[in-house]
């Protein structure tokens, strides 16, 4: 059985388009007003857009693999692979869609090294981590926040 990463859960292509066209539509209003200063506004408005791009983009390459005893994160370009035994610890970080988790693992140098699970914009995201740590990290030490995502998944039916 082959393992497929998980389906991204959030809509990212209509806020970008609605965001585009509001920037553009504000660029086309200070350029036809011809106000005094109106280029460097309209630089502005190209800046907040391009962070709100990247911002949505990252949100919408969100990226979670469970193949086997590995765990499989992309926190930018190139993807990671964590072993079970690698994890020390797991940190709850609240998102606008609600809580992902911050994973404390040995980097090759031996150094702590933090990635993030970005569950809450993954469909099973929490159940598929959950029961990845569970399997294959028992020994990870869980924060309160994490501890009760657990529990909660337990509770559902959704992992063991």
């Amino acid at each position: 059985m082959t393992a497929h990463p998980l389906e991204v859960s959030y809509n990212w292509r209509l806020p970008v388009a609605i965001a585009s066209v509001a920037a553009l539509g504000c660029i086309v209003v200070l350029a036809q007003g011809h106000a005094a200063g109106w280029v460097p506004v309209a630089l502005l408005v190209v800046l907040i857009w391009l962070g709100f791009l990247l911002v949505m983009l990252r949100r919408g390459r969100s990226y979670l693999m469970v193949d086997g005893s590995v765990l499989v994160l992309r926190p930018w370009r190139a993807y990671v692979r964590i072993e079970g035994h690698q994890v020390r610890a797991v940190r709850q970080v609240l998102t606008p869609r609600g809580p992902s988790f911050k994973l404390i693992v040995d980097g090759p140098d031996g150094k702590p090294v933090r990635l993030l699970a970005p569950t809450a914009w993954l469909t099973g995201g929490h159940a598929a981590l959950f029961g990845w740590l569970v399997s294959c990290a028992p020994e990870a030490e869980l924060d309160k926040g994490s501890r009760r995502t657990l529990d909660q998944l337990r509770i559902r039916g959704l992992i063991r």
